[in-house]
């Protein structure tokens, strides 16, 4: 249902994993250099939104757009997508303005769908 939204997400240089999944945990459709690991990575990222999602609702009355983690060598990217979370792992070279733009238009693109 998804394949052209993750498709285009990995065209993006520097990704390294797409995971879309509700906000459960529970995986909807992925792909990645690491397949065998999908499932536990689904459920990261959406505990990942979740938690950004309870710390926020304490210090305002705004909804989680994005929530991102920047490591050493990898970013991880948990974005909002109707009710369903994106999930992005990324090499930390990768653009992050054209991470930005190209999460947006997969979000858009998500939402519609559901």
């Amino acid at each position: 249902m998804f394949e052209n939204v993750i498709a285009d997400m990995l065209g993006v240089n520097g990704v390294k994993g797409v995971y879309i999944v509700d906000r459960e945990g529970e995986l909807i459709e992925s792909e990645s250099i690491s397949p065998g690991e999908d499932e536990i990575y689904a459920a990261l990222i959406a505990d990942i939104y979740n938690r950004a999602s309870e710390v926020l609702s304490k210090l305002s009355t705004d909804d989680v757009e994005l929530v991102m983690i920047d490591g050493k060598n990898d970013r991880v990217i948990a974005s909002k997508a109707g009710d369903l979370v994106l999930g992005i792992v990324a090499d930390h070279k990768t653009n992050f303005g054209l991470l930005k733009i190209e999460i947006r238009k997969a979000v858009e693109k998500i939402s519609a769908m559901v």
